[in-house]
């Protein structure tokens, strides 16, 4: 297979379409040892375009994922999509949100099965990733880095607001 160069927009609209398809991502946070912890979550808002990427997911704030995440600020969240040997990763700034307004709007009733006081709950908060970079590699569409496809096509966030491609 030969990959070839695609353009920003076109690198946006595969991984937009993947991680659509993708119900649940692997969270990598950094541990106090310089390690990293992966665990599963399930985004439930994404908005993915051109103008910002933002993703959040629920999580405990007793949880070791939102220490690490308060103690780096930083995420990245990894999507895997099977039949197109595709993955994407998304890297950028993660801060817990608490609003309780906020999370009641935002309220899904299967939550309560982690959280049973509902909305209410103390415990439950909403992380939001702020995107920086997004890598994608994508075997079907032949989208990685020419020629050989060994490394992920890479956007950065430019300080302008718009992408490029590194």
């Amino acid at each position: 297979m030969q990959f070839e160069t695609h353009t920003v927009e076109q690198i946006l609209l595969v991984a937009q379409d993947i991680t659509a398809k993708v119900a649940n991502c692997w969270a990598v946070t950094a541990d106090q040892r310089g390690g990293a912890n992966a665990r599963v979550v399930q985004p439930f808002f994404s908005q993915l375009n051109e103008d910002g990427w933002v993703v959040q997911f629920m999580t405990s704030s007793s949880s070791r994922k939102a220490a690490e995440i308060a103690s780096s600020g930083r995420i990245s969240l990894g999507y895997q999509y099977d039949p197109e040997q595709a993955c994407v990763t998304l890297v950028g700034a993660a801060s817990i949100m608490g609003d309780r307004g906020y999370l009641q709007d935002k309220w899904r009733a299967e939550w309560n099965a982690f959280f049973p006081k509902g909305p209410s709950d103390v415990d439950a908060v909403i992380v939001e990733v702020t995107v920086e970079r997004i890598e994608v590699w994508n075997l079907k569409r032949g989208v990685a880095a020419p020629p050989n496809g060994l490394r992920a096509a890479t956007l950065q966030r430019a300080a302008s607001g718009g992408w490029q491609s590194l």
